[in-house]
């Protein structure tokens, strides 16, 4: 069953029942789904972003199952524990396949402190193809030789479907889930953010020059190590980064009711 709460209904608050870090951290996370939905094509209700609670590495936060990315608001994040149970009392809950997800990665990587998965036209059609993503870009050469994958065999909204995606994921911070679309984790959340959008403008890139039939101009392997070890270094983001700062005041801007 999913949620019974309506759609637009404000949420009931919970800022006076969480703690200050908590609450920046739903604010940041709810600012985050409101970029995804700026920028990205993102599935009706089915996409999410997740986030540890600072301070306690166990709990995390994410979306509720009845909410468009563009509708998340801080008080709406549900917040869970790695085994994907429930912490705090809300009106709100989560998919299963959000929850799953998102448990699974985190439990099986502590140097992980948020996931997005998306299904964008651009990242599903990447999904779809047999070489996943070319680096014929420079947004594409960030993440040369440290993309993983998940094969399209076992469902990953359940539990073990999730467990076995984060043991594909291994040690890699980028995946492509075979027909299904894309997961990206990072060390902050202002990270897995920036890097899903980098990702996201690769794999646009990449349809339109696959669609265009002319032959590709692919980079040499020496050219791509050396950009991604420029461009494709993880904890390099953090919520003082430029691209960071400039995206929050975007959604303080055009979306101030995030932080409701």
């Amino acid at each position: 069953m999913g949620s019974t709460v309506a759609i637009g209904k404000k949420p009931r608050p919970v800022r006076d029942r969480v703690s200050k870090v908590e609450w920046e951290a739903r604010c940041e996370l709810a600012a985050a789904h409101r970029l995804i939905a700026h920028f990205v094509f993102v599935d009706m209700t089915y996409n999410h972003v997740s986030v540890r609670v600072p301070g306690e590495p166990g709990h995390f936060l994410v979306k509720a199952d009845n909410l468009f990315m563009e509708q998340v608001t801080a008080s709406s994040l549900v917040k869970y524990d790695v085994e994907g149970n429930r912490v705090l009392d809300s009106e709100y809950k989560a998919s299963a396949a959000a929850y799953n997800l998102h448990a699974a990665v985190l439990k099986a990587r502590p140097d992980i402190a948020a996931v997005v998965h998306t299904h964008s036209p651009a990242n599903l059609a990447v999904s779809a193809q047999k070489h996943g993503l070319l680096p014929i870009t420079q947004q594409a050469m960030r993440f040369y030789d440290r993309v993983a994958r998940y094969p399209n065999e076992v469902d990953d909204t359940t539990r073990p479907g999730a467990d076995q995606l984060a043991a594909a994921l291994g040690e890699k911070w980028v995946m492509i889930l075979e027909n299904h679309g894309a997961l990206v984790c990072g060390t902050t959340l202002p990270e897995a953010y920036i890097y899903h959008h980098f990702f996201e403008l690769a794999c646009r890139a990449q349809v339109g020059a696959l669609a265009g039939g002319a032959e590709l101009n692919i980079p040499s392997p020496e050219v791509c190590a050396e950009r991604v070890k420029k461009f494709g270094r993880i904890g390099v983001y953090d919520s003082k980064s430029r691209d960071w700062v400039a995206s929050m005041a975007l959604v303080e801007k055009l979306y101030p009711d995030y932080k409701d």
